[in-house]
C-alpha cells in the first residue's frame, strides 16, 4: 500500500464505531489497526536509527534517552525499540516486511530476542534465514512463531559440535542467582530466580506438581486460574522442604517432583539432530548430556511416535487420563490445544472430545486433548464445539455455528521430512 492508502486506512479506522460492529467488521478493523501500527513502528525504527546517528556525532542525547523524553517510553520500551533498530540494521527484509504491514513488531521482537540469545558468532547464520522466518510469520501465530525461532536457533546450535554442551551448562550454573526485593509502593515481595535449564526444570516440575495437587482437592464448584494455583504451588513446593527427584520419562521417588523429559532415541545416543527433541514437558530445552545423566537414575517410559509426531500406542480406558496417557499426550502437545493459547501442558486439563458423561466417550488417546481452564470452560459451559479427527486435526466452532479454526494440534516438534 502507498502513503495515500495509509492515510485512507487511518481515516477509516477513526470513523469506526466499535460498539456497532459485528464480528467480521471488528476483525477487519483490528486488521487495519495492526497494519497501521506496523507502518508506524517501521517509521519509529527509522527515527531511532537517526537518533543513534545524531548521538554518535554528539548532536543529540543517546537514542534511549530521546525515546524516553520525546516518545514517552519507559526504559524497557526504549530498549526494545533500539533492539528492533539494531536487528533491522542486520536484517533489511524484516524491516521491509514491517513497513509493508506484513508482520507486526511482535514477530520482529521474537526474531530480535532469539538472535540476541545466540552467541555472537552464530547470529549471522540465524539472520540468514530471515526469508524463511518471514514466510513462517505469515501463517503462524505469534506464540507458534516464537517456538519456530527457538527451534531454528536450536538447530543452528546443534550443527556445532556437541562437545560444548557441558561447558554451556557449567557457565549457566555459575551465572544462576536469586534476588529478592520489596516494592515500597505496593508492599509486594519479589523473588527472582535465574537458573540453568536443568535445575529450572526441577523447580518448575515441583511447582506444577504442587499446583495440580491443590487443584485436585478443590470443591467442584470452586475454580481458580492457573496463575493463582502456581502461586500456591510455589509456596507449597518451597515451604514443604521436600527434595526434587529428576526423572527422564517419570519419577518414582516418594515425595520427589516428576521431571518429564522428552528425547528421541537417536538424539540420546548420537546427539541432537535437525528433527530431534531434547526438552522438558514445558518446552525447556536441555543439553543432551544433562538428559543422559538424568537417565542414569530414571524410570524410562518409551513413547512411540510416527513420522508426524503422533503417538501410536494407546493407554487403557478409565474415567481420567492415566499417567501413561498424560506422558503420551505431552509428547505431542506442548500447550493447550487452542491455536491461540500458550498455556503449558502441565497447566491443562485433559478434555474428552466425546464427553465422558454426555457422549459416553472413552478415555483413549484419540479422544483426549490438553485444554486450559479458560478454553475448557468455553467448551463445557460457553457453547463452543471442539472436535478432532484420528490424525489429531481439531476444529473449533463458535457458539453461532461458524468455524473458528481447523488445524493440527500436534505442536511439540516439527515432523521429519
Amino acid at each position: 500500500m502507498t502513503n495515500d492508502d495509509a492515510v485512507a486506512a487511518f481515516a477509516a479506522v477513526l470513523a469506526i464505531a466499535p460498539d456497532e460492529c459485528d464480528r467480521d467488521e471488528l476483525a477487519a478493523a483490528v486488521s487495519d489497526v495492526r497494519w497501521l501500527k506496523s507502518r508506524l513502528d517501521a517509521v519509529q525504527i527509522g527515527l531511532t536509527r537517526r537518533a543513534r546517528e545524531l548521538a554518535d556525532t554528539g548532536h543529540a542525547e543517546p537514542a534511549e534517552s530521546l525515546l524516553g523524553s520525546a516518545g514517552g517510553m519507559d526504559s524497557r520500551a526504549a530498549d526494545t525499540a533500539t533492539a528492533r533498530e539494531e536487528l533491522c540494521n542486520q536484517a533489511a527484509d524484516v524491516e521491509d516486511a514491517l513497513s509493508e504491514g506484513r508482520v507486526s513488531t511482535a514477530y520482529v521482537d521474537a526474531i530480535a530476542t532469539t538472535a540476541s540469545a545466540l552467541p555472537e558468532d552464530l547470529r549471522p547464520e540465524f539472520l540468514a534465514h530471515q526469508e524463511q522466518l518471514l514466510a513462517a510469520a505469515a501463517v503462524l501465530s505469534v506464540d507458534a512463531f516464537r517456538r519456530k525461532c527457538r527451534q531454528l536457533a536450536r538447530d543452528i546450535r546443534a550443527a556445532q559440535a556437541n562437545d560444548g554442551e557441558d561447558d554451556e551448562l557449567s557457565r549457566q550454573r555459575k551465572q544462576s542467582k536469586i534476588s529478592q526485593w520489596v516494592d515500597k509502593t505496593t508492599g509486594m515481595h519479589h523473588i527472582h530466580a535465574e537458573l540453568d535449564p536443568e535445575r529450572a526444570a526441577k523447580v518448575t516440575a515441583a511447582i506444577s506438581r504442587a499446583a495440580n495437587t491443590i487443584r485436585s482437592t478443590l470443591p467442584a464448584q470452586e475454580t481458580r486460574s492457573w496463575r493463582a494455583l502456581e502461586v500456591d504451588g510455589y509456596v507449597t513446593a518451597i515451604t514443604a522442604g521436600g527434595g526434587v527427584t529428576s526423572r527422564a520419562g517419570t519419577s518414582s521417588g516418594s515425595g520427589g517432583a516428576e521431571v518429564q523429559v522428552l528425547v528421541d532415541y537417536d538424539t540420546l545416543v548420537n546427539g541432537l539432530h535437525e528433527h530431534g527433541i531434547a526438552e522438558t514437558v514445558d518446552g525447556v530445552q536441555l543439553p543432551v548430556s544433562a538428559i543422559r545423566r538424568m537417565c542414569c537414575d530414571a524410570n524410562i517410559i518409551p513413547t512411540v511416535l510416527d513420522g508426524e509426531g503422533r503417538v501410536l500406542d494407546v493407554g487403557r480406558a478409565k474415567r481420567t487420563a492415566t499417567a501413561e496417557q498424560r506422558h503420551a499426550l505431552a509428547a505431542m502437545h506442548a500447550t493447550c490445544a487452542h491455536p491461540q493459547c500458550n498455556m503449558p501442558f502441565n497447566a491443562c486439563r485433559i478434555h474428552h472430545l466425546d464427553w465422558w458423561t454426555r457422549d459416553l466417550g472413552p478415555t483413549d488417546l484419540n479422544n483426549l486433548l490438553p485444554v486450559c481452564e479458560h478454553h475448557h470452560h468455553q467448551v463445557h459451559e460457553g457453547g463452543w464445539s471442539l472436535t478432532m479427527t484420528p490424525d489429531r486435526v481439531a476444529t473449533w466452532t463458535r457458539p453461532n455455528g461458524t468455524v473458528f479454526w481447523t488445524g493440527s494440534t500436534v505442536d511439540r516438534r516439527q515432523p521429519a521430512a
